[in-house]
């Protein structure tokens, strides 16, 4: 009787673990790959199970168009220790190398849609751009449309890569916002100047102005002062020269690496 016990809890204690693992194999199955005949691929890695299973058909079949150019990656995930920024640079190399190439990354543990590219990719999807298509898409996933704002993503990718421009509204407002500072920033120091001037001239003795009292010795501050200003005049320019001329070789190095730009929702 006790070892009839014993054996229905370790047959009971199976299959728990094997009902347990069944979600981890279902979930690995997420991984979609797509080799193109130059040898660039398609990855999507819908770990946080994002999209259903038509969606990731339908944005595998979009983005196999990015493998013309290079690799293209779309992943998700539920938990990151890390930041978003960290977390698509890293999952890149280990997907593509420094290959060129970009990955799209919706990271919601930290609320974030990030990109990386890498190669030649970055010099067309720099950090600028990186960040202009996270500000035209970050409503989708605000929305929870995430097909949508993977989709649109690539889509903008695209654009970019055949030598198109992306609209970025986000920065016309930026601009036109800064605009508006400026110009009440100026009309505030005219009005500031103007005002500071109007009172300065109150303030002249009227004596002074009409009977001339004390030119002759603002004459002789004048004949003093003007050498020494144009010899410290001189004295800073042959100081720049000789610094500007050392700070020159300082430029080069760097280069190369990759590009990011992410946005929160």
């Amino acid at each position: 009787m006790v070892n009839k016990k014993r054996y229905l809890a370790i047959l009971l204690t199976f299959i728990v673990a094997f009902i347990i693992t069944v979600p981890v194999f279902a979930n690995g199955e997420q991984l979609l790959k797509y080799t193109a005949d130059n040898g660039n691929m398609v990855v999507i890695d819908d770990s946080a199970d994002l999209l259903s299973e038509i969606e990731e058909e339908q944005l595998l079949a979009n983005m196999k168009e990015v493998t013309e150019y290079g690799h293209a990656a779309f992943v998700t995930v539920n938990e990151n220790i890390h930041t978003a920024e960290y977390l698509a640079e890293n999952t890149y190399f280990t997907l593509f190398g420094a290959q060129s190439g970009t990955l799209f990354l919706i990271d919601m543990d930290n609320r974030m849609i990030q990109f990386y590219s890498d190669g030649s990719f970055a010099k067309t999807i720099n950090n600028t751009r990186s960040y202009e298509i996270t500000d035209n898409i970050y409503k989708f996933a605000s929305k929870e449309e995430y097909f949508e704002c993977a989709n649109e993503a690539f889509n903008q990718v695209l654009i970019l890569l055949r030598g198109g421009k992306i609209s970025v509204p986000m920065r016309h407002v930026t601009n036109a916002l800064m605009a508006a500072g400026l110009g009440l920033l100026i009309n505030f120091l005219l009005v500031t100047i103007n005002r500071k001037r109007n009172v300065s001239i109150r303030e002249i003795d009227r004596k002074q102005v009409v009977e001339g009292a004390g030119i002759a010795d603002r004459t002789d501050f004048i004949k003093v002062i003007n050498p020494v200003m144009i010899s410290q005049r001189r004295s800073r320019h042959s100081d720049s020269s000789s610094s500007g001329g050392g700070g020159g070789g300082g430029g080069g190095g760097g280069g190369g690496g990759g590009s990011s730009g992410g946005h929160s929702f």
